[in-house]
């Protein structure tokens, strides 16, 4: 073995056991990745709905109880539409107006930042329907 391999190999040594200690002494930080099961990540869909129309981050109440149609930008939070058309628009919306289609519905026409809620019919009564 000649001087430069030898050089070369202590050199690879060295640093992988500094590389050892590093990560040793960093290993008091929680680097951890949480995912939503760990219960300690964002809310299913399930537990959202036990909170009810009230969201949580800001304390603003969402303008509708549920939405089958939701229109939510990709930011965070999302600001989230509801094109519902319905008899009659939740208590807590403000802008309650006639659906462009059918004037005896209404829509509600408020921005809500955050969770859009839980949809208003299940799975099976929309595959029911005929829908997607």
């Amino acid at each position: 073995m000649d001087t430069t391999t030898m050089k070369r190999s202590t050199a690879t040594i060295l640093l992988l056991m500094l590389s050892l200690v590093s990560l040793a002494s960093a290993g008091d930080v929680d680097n951890t990745i949480r995912l939503p099961s760990d219960g300690k990540g964002i809310p299913d869909e399930a537990s959202m709905a036990l909170t009810g129309a009230r969201e949580k981050q800001g304390g603003e109440e969402r303008p509708w109880d549920c939405c089958d149609r939701t229109i939510c930008t990709r930011s965070i939070p999302p600001v989230c539409l509801c094109l519902d058309q319905v008899e009659r628009c939740a208590a807590a919306c403000k802008r309650c107006e006639p659906a462009d289609s059918d004037r005896s519905l209404y829509v509600c026409r408020d921005q809500y930042f955050g969770d859009p809620g839980p949809g208003c019919t299940d799975g099976a009564a929309v595959a029911a329907a005929g829908g997607n």
